[in-house]
Order: structure tokens, then sequence, then C-alpha cells
């Protein structure tokens, strides 16, 4: 075991020498003020020193009692470094001495100032010498500290039997304090060439790469087992981060032309430096919609929303150190600094072959340029020669290797295909006759599209990289091409498909969803057409012709979807599709990720195997189709779509639908511009929506409405509902489905006036058909009444309401769910129309109900928002048990936080709800602290003039308002009525009653804070809003009135009394 003594005399010893030095020092520079400069910086390394050591004694004596066995060789370090370290700093003492000389410090003369500054100068060198000794002492005595504080901490974290993949905030914490600084020392050439030193690190790294600090790593690929090459940019790269300024967030940009290795160098670092990030996250920056979508990828690892905004703010706000590499940022009209996270914080890197965007770097040199930093014959050699597995010694191997390099231009993703094509032995490839084969291929190339009419804005250098890419690719492409193995025409087909799709992350399980899929739903279908046959009385004549018109267009329209062979149904198996994924991938064209299953291709692999000129604009279209196909049917249909499976399917099919429904837009343009060339009768007709089409973009619109794209979604619900309603008319089911999704989607893009009126014509079009009472007609009726409720019609909310419940009672009874939840519905009306005390009835009618059919459904976002309900109309009930409601909305918080997310809205509801429960208790600040955390998740999340945003910001100001700050109060409720943030919710001809409930709490500002003439001026405005609200002319009956009329009588009362106050005499 360590010797107690060693430790304390150790420390104890070199804290008398720097503090006696230090006193020495100022004694200097005091007296000698020529040289206080050359002292001063001495200073500060003694006392560092000193502040070091007394955190070593400190260690030591509140552990030396209970030293681990495993400990005890770190401890032994300390003393062997404290040795070391007492030596040289008692060496450089005697150097400073010998410097002033014997008389001291004082200067006596002119004689002995010149004197003092030659003995300065004679040994500065030696001083230099001692004093990075010093440094360096005093480094690693401080990486000893750190892996002391880390080694206890680890052994506690065990000791409660805690996971080190899980560490503890304080282990974490530590662990990247210590990997700081070994980057850092590791940066220095002078600390290294110590042997102890070198021990020390050695040592802190293994220990540091145990506790395994990295939690997230989220990269587009593992790194290929033959990356070779760039280390000593790696190296730098990784020294430059290290000497950053870390007050600024520290951004650094890849850029050269496709093929160089660019994604590959980062994620190379990536790998390298892993445990020196808490999180590792990838963004793809092709576009908007690209980054926009990753990053609420990113937004799920943190547990918030899923958005851009919330993401980068999670990033922002992070407490651990983070790298993010924005890929391919390729697009010139792109404004990539808005999409960087806001503060100081994390590392970016971007790749890019824009030199414009290598401003954007902020450390170090801010940008590598791949073009110019090439690999060197060495290491291109290295990389082509692992890719077509040859032998790397023989001279005349590596000079067949150089020719290849050089003309290749020493491109990475050029010289790998050229390996793949030796090795596989692609067109008769071998090591000697490659370029022979190669200037056949570009001659092809340069031919086709020459026939093709492709004409080129490239620049000579960008011709040239294509050259080197794409005539090493076609070489491998006619290879497969020329083998009549059906797994490698499989292979050819998968090629084509990927290349319609993004070329990050296609996930295996994909394609074989949308092979199993479609049986799957056809089952359920059959199953609930069956029962309802059984349940179902005689059709009418009128339903009869309905049935009939339907089978016609199915029969007019039997297209079926196009997929590639090996994804048919009738022939399909997992082994063949492995086979032919294999076979790609071991060619390099596709790259797998082994963490989800998925598959990635090169951007240029990706755009030739799509541009090539042999692909014309039919075969183009065929594929794209093929490629819509394949998503569209791996994509269930409600109910089946509603497991866990089925949600992240949905995130990660959106940029695949994104990019196809892209080539489709750019095919279509080249189809039209092929036909404006055509005159008479060759001219082609505009093509036009079929079935199978339809049915595709109503699966692509949900996948875009669970991504949160609303007016994508919007866009292809139009198509389709304008499909449905010309072919089978605008009262069959399926247009009223269509109806339904296209309201929600209104709702969510907060046009309430557009969702409500077309739930008004699926109310109409039901009612016609299946009868003002029928069940189906009862549900649509009891959606438009929440609808109704929103745009402030409260007497026709309510109406409905009423009639659904009725009919619902009739049909099913009191207690029935549906019935139950369309009582919850009137309840929330009652309570903005102030029947505070029928409306808290109806909710515990609710509650109760639900809770006596069966135990509460954790599921269902209805039943949780019931309890909600029923909690919050406690408040408004005197002598309510707040208690109570203040227990049953933590369980629907936490329910939601834990089912939804932290920053979905339902879940911010709930947290704003709690807050207002808190506040009718009397706990004013806890009220206003979960208030004010948030009301900026809700404004990031659903903007600044969401109903769901101003109401928070209502019910913060109406507990600021309990709490007497009223300028505070008042400027919130001046900038929440503003007529124009309502816009979208309210009629032309009617005001939003949550506009009105804010001018109420506004009034009651003004009157408590004395404010009379203020206040009456607002009465005479809420008396003007109260007459139209909801467009619905309620003028004195609302209920609102009366206490109006009071307070504007006492208001008056009041003036009176100032104003005779305020006579003279």
């Amino acid at each position: 075991m360590a010797d107690p003594f060693s430790i304390i005399a150790g420390t104890a010893s070199v804290i008398d020498i720097c503090v006696r030095t230090v006193n020495y020092i100022r004694e200097i520079n005091e007296s000698a003020s020529k040289i206080e400069q050359n002292f001063r910086s001495l200073l500060e390394e003694f006392l560092s020193l000193e502040k070091v050591n007394i955190a070593i004694r400190k260690t030591w004596i509140s552990h030396s009692k209970t030293v681990e066995s495993l400990l005890v060789p770190q401890w032994e370090d300390v003393g062997q470094a404290l040795r070391s370290c007492n030596k040289s700093i008692f060496e450089l003492g005697e150097l400073i001495q010998a410097t002033i000389g014997k008389d001291g410090p004082t200067v006596t003369g002119k004689i002995d100032s010149f004197k003092k500054a030659r003995r300065k100068e004679s040994k500065e060198k030696a001083i230099t010498e001692v004093r990075q000794q010093v440094a360096s002492h005093r480094d690693n005595l401080q990486v000893l500290l750190l892996l002391l504080n880390l080694s206890y901490s680890k052994t506690s974290q065990n000791s409660i039997g805690r996971s080190m993949l899980d560490v503890s905030d304080e282990v974490a914490a530590q662990g990247f304090q210590l990997q700081r600084k070994l980057d850092t020392m590791l940066s220095r050439t002078a600390f290294m060439e110590s042997e102890m030193f070198q021990a020390s690190v050695v040592s802190a790294k293994n220990f540091v790469s145990s506790v395994k600090l990295n939690k997230h790593f989220l990269v587009p690929r593992a790194v290929s087992s033959i990356y070779t090459g760039r280390e000593s940019l790696l190296r730098k790269l990784k020294n430059s981060l290290s000497q950053a300024d870390p007050s600024t967030q520290r951004r650094f940009v890849v850029y050269g032309m496709g093929g160089s290795g660019k994604t590959e160098f980062c994620c190379k670092f990536a790998q390298d430096n892993r445990n020196s990030f808490w999180g590792i996250f990838w963004i793809d920056g092709k576009s908007d919609t690209t980054i926009r979508h990753t990053f609420s990828n990113i937004a799920k690892v943190g547990g918030i929303e899923p958005n851009e905004s919330a993401a980068k703010n999670w990033l922002a706000t992070l407490g651990y150190p983070w790298l993010l590499i924005i890929d391919n940022v390729d697009d010139r009209n792109l404004d990539l600094e808005k999409h960087f996270p806001a503060g100081e914080r994390g590392v970016v890197l971007v790749t890019t072959r824009l030199s414009s965007n290598r401003t954007l770097g902020t450390f170090g040199d801010k940008f590598f340029d791949l073009d110019k930093e090439k690999l060197d014959d060495s290491e291109s050699n290295e990389l082509l020669l692992r890719a077509a597995d040859e032998p790397r010694r023989i001279i005349s191997v590596q000079d067949a290797a150089t020719r290849i390099a050089r003309r290749l231009g020493y491109l990475p993703l050029a010289l790998v295909q050229a390996g793949k094509a030796i090795l596989r032995g692609m067109c008769s490839c071998t090591l000697w006759n490659y370029l022979d084969t190669y200037d056949r291929s570009w001659q092809k190339i340069r031919r086709a599209r020459s026939l093709s009419g492709t004409r080129s804005n490239l620049t000579n250098d960008e011709v040239v990289n294509m050259k080197n890419v794409y005539s090493s690719y076609e070489i491998i492409y006619r290879g497969l091409e020329s083998t009549p193995a059906l797994s490698t025409q499989d292979a050819i087909d998968l090629l084509k498909l990927f290349s319609f799709l993004s070329n990050e992350s296609l996930r295996k399980g994909v394609l074989i969803a949308a092979v199993r899929h479609p049986a799957l739903q056809q089952r359920h279908e059959e199953e609930l057409a069956k029962n309802t046959k059984a349940t179902k009385s005689v059709k009418s004549w009128h339903e009869k012709v309905q049935d009939c018109l339907v089978w016609l267009g199915r029969q007019l329209d039997k297209s079926r979807p196009i997929l590639p062979t090996v994804l048919r149904p009738e022939s399909f198996d997992e082994e063949r599709l492995g086979d032919a994924l294999d076979q790609l991938e071991s060619l390099s064209l596709i790259s797998h990720q082994q963490e989800d299953d998925s598959y990635s291709m090169h951007p240029l692999i990706h755009t030739w195997v799509r541009e090539r000129p042999e692909m014309s604009n039919a075969e183009q279209a065929l594929w794209c189709h093929t490629a819509s196909s394949t998503l569209a049917q791996s994509i269930l249909l409600p109910p089946l779509d509603a497991v866990e499976t089925a949600e992240s399917l949905r995130r990660h099919l959106l940029p695949h639908i994104v990019h196809v429904q892209r080539c489709r837009e750019s095919i279509k343009k080249k189809l039209q511009d092929n036909q404006s060339s055509r005159h008479g009768y060759f001219k082609a007709t505009p093509s036009t929506l079929n079935r199978q089409s339809a049915l595709e973009y109503g699966k692509f619109s949900i996948i875009y409405f669970a991504n949160g794209y609303y007016a994508e979604a919007e866009e292809l619900q139009l198509l389709v509902y304008g499909f449905v309603h010309q072919r089978l008319g605008p009262d069959n089911p399926l247009a009223w489905r269509m109806k339904l999704a296209l309201s929600a989607t209104y709702f969510e893009l907060t046009k309430m006036n557009k969702s409500a009126e077309l739930l008004a014509e699926v109310v109409d079009s039901s009612t016609a058909t299946l009868g003002p009472q029928d069940p189906q007609t009862l549900k649509y009726m009891d959606i438009l009444g929440v609808s109704r409720c929103f745009q402030g019609r409260l007497e026709e909310s309510r109406q409905l309401h009423t009639r659904v419940i009725e009919g619902l009672t009739q049909k099913y009874g009191p207690d029935h769910e549906d019935t139950l939840f369309a009582t919850n519905n009137l309840g929330t009306v009652l309570w903005r129309l102030f029947q505070y005390q029928r409306s808290h009835e109806l909710h515990r009618k609710a509650y109760e109900g639900l809770r006596e059919n069966k135990p509460i459904d954790t599921t269902s976002t209805k039943t949780w928002e019931v309890q909600e309900l029923f909690a919050l109309s406690h408040i408004d009930i005197p002598g309510a048990d707040l208690r109570t409601a203040h227990r049953m909305m933590l369980e629907v918080k936490r329910i939601r936080k834990q089912r939804l997310g932290t920053e979905q809205p339902w879940t911010l509801l709930a947290r704003c709800n709690l807050a207002r429960i808190k506040s009718a208790m009397g706990d004013m600040v806890s009220a206003e602290a979960l208030m004010r955390k948030t009301l900026p998740i809700a404004r990031r999340n659903l903007g600044e003039n969401h109903f769901g945003t101003l109401m928070g910001e209502t019910h913060l100001a109406h507990v600021i308002l309990r709490q007497k700050r009223y300028d505070e109060a008042e400027d919130m409720l001046l900038d929440v009525i503003k007529r124009h943030r309502y816009s979208r919710a309210a009629r032309d001809d009617g005001e939003h009653p949550d506009r009105i409930n804010a001018m109420r709490y506004l009034l009651s500002c003004y009157v408590e804070h004395g404010k009379v003439p203020e206040a009456l001026d607002m009465c005479d405005q809420i008396r003007e809003s109260i007459s139209t609200i909801g467009g619905q002319k309620l003028g004195l009956s609302h209920p609102i009135a009366k206490w109006l009329q009071k307070t504007k009588l006492d208001l008056e009362q009041r003036k009176k009394e100032q104003d005779i106050a305020a006579e003279p005499g």
C-alpha cells in the first residue's frame, strides 16, 4: 500500500517550496520592475502547482483509511510524481536565486542592474527547460488527481450496483474533464517525451475507456475495414480541437469534390474520439427537408418533441460534450448557419463540395481541402490493394497500383471501386490491364452522353472527378450485367430501386414489410368485412348501387403495384434478398449498418445509377414508380399501424418518400419538356391520378402527418380527395375519411375554420346517407362539436354535443364509452360558458363512468383527457378537493411524458394545467416556475400564435397577477390580446373566447391596480367582443355579460369618487 507519510510529506514539501518561491517572486516584482514581466508567468505556475498539491493532500486525507487495493498503484504513481516534481521545482528555485544574485532582488545601481540582466540572460535557457518540466509535472499531477477522483466515484457507483454502461452525472462529468485534460496534454510534444508522463497518460486513457462515456453514437455508416490514410489530418484536427477556445462553438469544414472521402474522414474522426463526446450525431445536409428530418431523429434521442427547433435547443443546453456531423452540404441555396444549434457548446463538422462553406470554420485551420490534401502514393496503393486483396510488398504490384492511383487522381471512392472490380475480375479486369478497361469504359460513357444529348455545366476538375468515379463504377456495373446468375440480376434491380430512394439508411425491414404488409392488411379488411356483414341489416337500393359503382371502378383499374422480382410475394425468399444485398455490399456499391440493419449508398454512385445515359426517361419513370410502390406497400393503414414498430417505421420512411417524390417531379418535368417539342397527334396527354397512385399518396400523407410535415400532407390529401370525389362521389365513406384526414391536418396547421367546415360537410353527408341517429353520424357530430368549441361557437357546440349524448344514450346507454366521451366534451363547452358547477358534474360523470366500466386505458389519449379535465374543473368549485385534483394531474403528466415524450403538445398541456392547479392551491412560486419552463417549448414547437401557446401565456399572466405584480401582468396580457394572434381560429365576424378570457384577466389587473380609466375602456372592449363571440351575436345573453355590467357600475362609481376627491377645495 502507498505510504501515507510519503504522500503527505511529498505534498507538504511541494507546497512549502511553492509558497516560498511565490513570496520570493513577488518580492522580485516589487523591487525590480525591469524584470517583472519575465517572472509574472512563473508566479501563476507556482500558484497553480500549489493548488493541485493541496487538492491531492485533501483527497488522500479523506480516503487514506479506506484505500481500495485497486487504487494502491495509482497512489504510488502520485508519490513518485511528487518526488520528481519536488526535485524540479527545487532546481528551478535555485536557478531563480542564482539569477537574482547574492545581494537579493533589490537593485542598488546601474552596475547591479546590468549584472542581474546578464545573469538572467545566461540562465534563461536553463530556466525555460526546467519550467517546462515543472509545467509537465503539474499537468501530470492534475491527471493523476482527476484519475483518482474518477476511480473513487466509479468505486462508489459499483458499490450501489449501478452498471458502468449507465454512468452517473458525477462520473460522466469527471470522465470528460479527465479526457479533455488528456487531449490537451497529448497535443504538446514536450510532455510526451517523458516515459513517466507517458505511463500516466496510458493509465488514464485505459481507465477512461473502461467508463464508456459515450452514450450515443449515431453516424451514417461504420468506418470501412480497409480505411487508409489521412492519419496526420486526423491528429491535426484533434490537436486543434483540444487547443480551441471553448467559449465559442467549435466548427470545422471538410471540403472536397465527390468521392474524396469527406464523410469517411469524419466518421473515422468520430470513431477514434468516441469517448471524448457524450453524444455523436449525424445530420443529412442535402436540403432543408433532410436537415429537419434528421434533427427530429436527434430529438427522439433527447426524449423531446421530434422537430429541428427542439433538437437544436436540446443540444444547445446539453451539459455534456457532443459532436454533430452535418454531411453533404452541397446546395448553394442552403443557408446552413440557421441550422447550427445556438450558443457556444458542442463541436460541428461540416462536409461540403462548396468552397464558399469553408468560411464556416471557427478553430484551427478552419477547414481541410481534401482536393489538395490528397492521399499520397503509399496511402493510395494501400487502399487500392486492400480493396483488391492483392499482396502489398511486391514491387511490381506496387508499381501497377501507383499507375492506377495516379490515373484515378488518388480519389478514395474511385480507388475502392477499382479494387473491387479487380478483386471480382469484372470485365476481365486485373491489376495489370485495369487502365485499358477504364479508358474503354470512359469512351463508352462519353459516347452515350453525346447520343443522349446530355449537356454538362461541370468544371474541368469536376469532369475529371466524374470520369474517375463513374468509369470505375461502370466497369463493375457492366460486369454485373454480363453475369447471368439470379442473385446478380436481383442485385441490379435493388441497385436501381435504391437509387430512387434516399441514399442514407434504408432498413432491410422496409423491403420485407413491402412483401408482407399487404397480405396482413388484406386479411384485416376481409375479417372486418365479415364482421360487418354479420351485423349489417339488409342493404338499401342506394347502398347496392354504391357497391356496384365501387366494384366497377376496381375492375376498370386493376393495376397491381410494380415491385422488383426479388420482392414479389409469390416468389419471395428472405435468403435470396440477403444474397443480393450481400453481393452489392461486397462490391462496395452499398454499405451495411449492423445497428439497425440498414443500407446506404455513396451520393455519387446513387446519382450515377439513376442518371446513367443508358437509362431512358421511360425506364427512370418505371423504377421511380417501383420505388414508390415499395414504400407504399410497407405502410400499414389504421388501425394496424397503432403499434410501436409501425411508429418507428413511419419516422424512418420520411426521407425516402421525400426523395422518391422529388424524383417523380423531376421525371415528370423531363417528360413534359419532351412533350412540348411534339406536335399533332403524337403529343401525349397529361397524366392523371389512378387508384394505385391515389392509395400511395394517401399512405404517404400519413407519413408526412406523423412526422409533422402538415403542408406536404395537405397537398397529397387534396389530390387524393379530388380523385375519390370524382370517381366515387362526395357521399362515399372513403370521401368522408379523406375529409376527416384533411380536417385533422388543417387543425395541426391551426386553420381552425377550414378544419371545422370540412367536418360540417362530413356530418351533412353522413346524415343524408346513414341518417341523423346512426352512431357513425353521431361520432362525426361529436368531433364537429369539439371543433366549434375551438372556434368559439359555443352555443352551436353545446347543441351538437347535447344531440350526440341523446342519440348515443338511446343507442348504447348512458354508460357507454362513446356516450361518456361526448359527456366530457359537453362539460368543456359549459366551462367556457362559465357554468362551472354543471361542467364539473359532467366531467365527474365521464371520469367515474369510464373507471367503472374498466380500468383507465394507459394507451388512450382520450381517457387521460377525461381525467385531466375533471381534475382541472376543481379549480372553479368553492371548497373542492384540490389535493386530489393535484394528484390526478400529476398522474396525467407522468403518463403523457412516458408515452408521448417530454415536449409533445399534450404533455405541455398537462404541465400548464398542473401549474394552474398549483396556483389555485396557493403555490404561486411553483406554478410560475413550471409555466415559465413550459412556455418556451410551446413557442418553439407550436408557434407564437398557436392557441395552446396563447392559452399558456394567459394563465402565466394570471399567476403573476395573483402575486400583485401588476405591471408585468399587464404587459403580458396586452401582448396576448392582440387580435391578429387569433386570426386562424376566430371567424371574421366573431371574437375568439380565449381572447375574451385574456381581456377579462386584463380588466381584473386594471381594477386591482387602481387604473380606473383603463378598466372602463376594457369593459367597453369586452362588451363589444362578447356581442360577436363565435360569430353568433350572443350579446347580453353571454354569461359574462352580467359580471361585466356589475363591474362597470362599480368602476363608474369609483371614478366619480376619484373625480370629487380631485376637485380643488
